[in-house]
């Protein structure tokens, strides 16, 4: 902004504008009313849930790759644990396709009938999965679901969660499971090998980029966070040059 920048909000961008093979700029829903404003350079960073969507919208095709780091957990009754006050996520433990950590599943304490105790008496596991990549989403909606190789996965998770609350002194009858929620979407722009040195997939127009999940080829199964933001530096110098 010191430098001339101007921040809008309230704002979402819904295609970009493409002439002649360039985009122009970006057609924006402000309020009640829609707008265009022109650029020479339009980079994406909507998320691996949005950016897809706006690139429909635009005429660009995605792949259907969507995935969506699935989370599940696996919880005990244990009074007086007071969980919900912890350090989201302290420690993780990495397995093969999944990773756990403690983690209190504040979605599944409103919305999961399975979880009605009290908040200070529940105390739970949250398995990650870096699920296939199989799923699209664009301006119809969202197609995902698990695959039979998720679920095993998600199974051999709940198994191993079940077993460290058992060695806390839990019993099997007061365990109980969450709400299977979506962590970190991403995947429809997957860059290649050939594209990796430019982070710009051929199918975009020169001047346009995606800086977000949609360039991870494929789950990380990890919050991708770090990565996401070293991913847009790289892009942010690119375009500077």
């Amino acid at each position: 902004q010191e430098k001339g920048a101007q921040v809008i909000t309230d704002c979402r961008v819904e295609s970009v504008v493409i002439e002649g093979g360039h985009a122009t700029g970006v057609r924006a829903k402000n309020g009640w009313t829609r707008h265009f404003f022109p650029a020479d350079l339009v980079v994406l960073a909507a998320g691996g849930l949005g950016t897809p969507v706006i690139l429909d919208n635009s005429g660009i095709p995605c792949e259907p790759r969507l995935f969506v780091d699935p989370v599940l957990c696996v919880a005990a009754r244990s009074p007086k644990s007071m969980q919900h006050k912890d350090i989201t996520m302290p420690f993780v433990s990495i397995q093969e396709h999944i990773i756990l950590s403690p983690y209190f599943d504040h979605l599944s304490f409103f919305f999961n009938r399975d979880w009605r105790l009290h908040v200070g008496d529940i105390v739970s596991i949250m398995i990650k999965l870096a699920d296939d990549g199989l799923g699209s989403i664009s301006s119809q909606g969202v197609d995902k679901g698990l695959t039979d190789q998720d679920r095993r996965r998600l199974d051999e998770g709940v198994v191993i969660c079940k077993e460290i609350l058992r060695r806390f002194g839990a019993c099997d009858e007061d365990m109980f499971l969450g709400t299977v929620i979506a962590g970190h979407p991403g995947g429809m722009l997957p860059l290649t090998e050939k594209e990796a040195s430019s982070f710009h997939s051929d199918r975009l127009p020169e001047n346009l980029y995606v800086a977000d999940a949609s360039l991870l080829p494929k789950s990380l199964g990890n919050p991708p966070i770090l990565t996401i933001i070293a991913m847009a530096k790289r892009i942010s110098k690119i375009c500077q040059n």
